[in-house]
């Protein structure tokens, strides 16, 4: 627990932050939407950092940080050691200091403890910021892909949804990794019609920071990216050849600087089908909501057996009618609310196929890719539920077309009615 000065410069500088964003907000968006950004940002914040404090204050509890606290107290933990180490202090191996993927996370947080002492808290209401900044890059993304009533569904849902909730209020490094991947989708988008050197930067320096944080998802970002550069462009080939050579050849080359030769070696290893498998044996051999120990996914036809069973706990799990821990029962709500909304994502999904698949390609890409992979991957409910939201803030856009949809034709429907009736 941070002691109450710690927790006063805490809140003493997230309010400056936040302050500062807020401006900025209401000095880049249009007047007819900076007032929802505004409040949509503030209640994002205000909601995180209820529960972070919460959190905080009971992480000294053995059965309350075991359930709750979790990853947060192994990055703290890192963190303080490499914060020691840079000052100074004679610490050998800091805890995930040179780990294949994740210590990017830990030297965050080192970084903070190392300027400003060891505040759990801070590290804390930094993660609410970041996932305030989420909400505001998810709401671009939806405007620039669809319209502003999409774009407000889709920051509602990312807002207040309580699984982005939970992972913004701790120590996770779940909210960094969201808004890599938010910000990489976001220049990808752009890139599409014009090239400019701050989108390029802008992409690498996120594919870079997703590096440190799980490499594997920066690998789906470059997929996702190469194939919209060769496939949805409108024009000329010679133009799109220099455009995007000079493109790939800067990926390849930030790529090239983030990761030593050993470092590619070992990250190799784990994105094979072997590796996979190993994966998921021991996440559904020792974990108590472990499912899927019956198949094999080392051999491409054992992959293409798990997969149907793989999306299905992903995409749903924990099921209602399985509940058997205080962590699943108390997803209940909000996977009823999930489940509730698939109708509309699946008409979203099928309206932007047919009317604006070039440019939601990017996000399909991705978002089916990572979809497929995490399938495979994930051998227990609590993993699945975790890693979802890694895609579920795409399919929150999604559901947000389904249901604007949904409401335009009902409006075309009652407008069709009361024509007949007039003539009539």
């Amino acid at each position: 627990m941070t002691d109450f000065l710690d927790a006063f410069f805490a809140l003493l500088l997230a309010l400056i932050v936040n302050l500062f964003v807020g401006t900025q907000i209401r000095r880049r968006a249009p007047a007819s939407e900076s007032m929802f950004l505004v409040r949509v940002y503030w209640a994002t914040i205000l909601l995180r950092y209820a529960i972070a404090l919460a959190l905080n204050m009971f992480a000294g509890n053995s059965a309350f940080a075991v359930t709750f606290w979790g990853d947060s107290g192994q990055y703290d933990y890192g963190g303080n050691q490499l914060a020691l180490k840079w000052g100074g202090e004679p610490i050998l191996n800091p805890h995930m200091a040179e780990a294949v993927s994740g210590y990017g996370w830990v030297h965050f947080v080192a970084a903070v403890y190392f300027v400003f002492g060891r505040n759990q808290l801070l590290v804390q209401f930094i993660n609410g910021i970041i996932g305030g900044l989420t909400v505001l890059v998810i709401y671009a993304i939806a405007k620039d892909l669809f319209d502003r009533e999409v774009a407000r569904k889709a920051a509602v849902f990312m807002a207040f949804f309580p699984q982005m909730v939970f992972w913004s209020a701790g120590m996770y490094k779940d909210p960094a990794v969201l808004l890599c991947i938010a910000v990489s989708m976001y220049a990808v988008l752009r890139l599409r019609n014009r090239v400019t050197p701050s989108l390029v930067l802008l992409l690498l320096a996120s594919i870079f920071v997703l590096m440190t944080l799980r490499f594997y998802i920066a690998y789906f970002v470059l997929f996702a990216a190469l194939a919209t550069f060769l496939f949805a462009q409108r024009r000329g080939l010679v133009g799109n050849t220099l455009t995007y050579g000079v493109l790939v050849l800067a990926l390849v080359g930030a790529f090239h600087f983030a990761v030593r030769e050993e470092t590619l070696e070992q990250q190799r290893s784990y994105m094979t089908l072997e590796r996979l498998q190993i994966t998921r044996e021991d996440q559904a051999h020792w974990a108590q909501s472990g499912f899927g120990t019956e198949y094999d996914v080392s051999t491409p036809v054992g992959a293409l057996a798990a997969l149907p069973v793989g999306l299905t706990y992903l995409l749903f799990a924990p099921f209602p009618w399985a509940v058997s821990s205080l962590r699943q029962a108390l997803t209940l709500p909000e996977t009823l609310v999930w489940y509730a909304l698939m109708p509309a994502f699946v008409r979203g999904l099928r309206h932007a196929i047919r009317h604006q698949f070039r440019d939601v390609l990017p996000v399909l890409v991705f978002t089916a890719s990572l979809t497929a992979a995490y399938a495979l991957m994930q051998g227990n409910v609590g993993t699945a539920y975790r890693q979802r939201t890694q895609v579920t803030m795409f399919f929150f856009v999604f559901m947000g077309v389904g249901l604007v949809e949904r409401q335009r034709q009902r409006q075309r429907q009652s407008l069709a009615v009361r024509s007949r009736a007039l003539r009539a």
